[in-house]
């Protein structure tokens, strides 16, 4: 190996990407957004209403306190839209 280059190919998945295409992915993912938090407002209402305490939402926790394989299973999905973006030509 030669350099900083390594032996496992590197995909440039931005190397032909219009701005048009680009916007698109971009308002797709803000409209996911906008719709989980819409979803969480609703749930964080039911759950005070049925008493239950929401202060340790705001607690500082660090990326996958919670789930353990949740660094790979956000990983995957980053994959998964990049991959789609190579297929369709973005």
């Amino acid at each position: 190996m030669a350099g900083n280059q390594s032996s496992v190919s590197q995909t440039d998945y931005f190397d032909s990407v219009s701005k048009s295409d680009m916007m698109r992915v971009v308002l797709a993912l803000a409209t996911e957004i906008y719709a989980l938090r819409d979803r969480q407002r609703v749930l964080e209402e039911i759950l005070v209403a049925g008493g239950t305490d929401l202060a340790r939402l705001d607690e500082p926790v660090e990326a996958a306190v919670y789930e353990p394989t949740g660094w790979l299973s956000a990983t995957l999905c980053i994959s998964q839209v990049f991959a789609a973006m190579a297929k369709s030509g973005c």
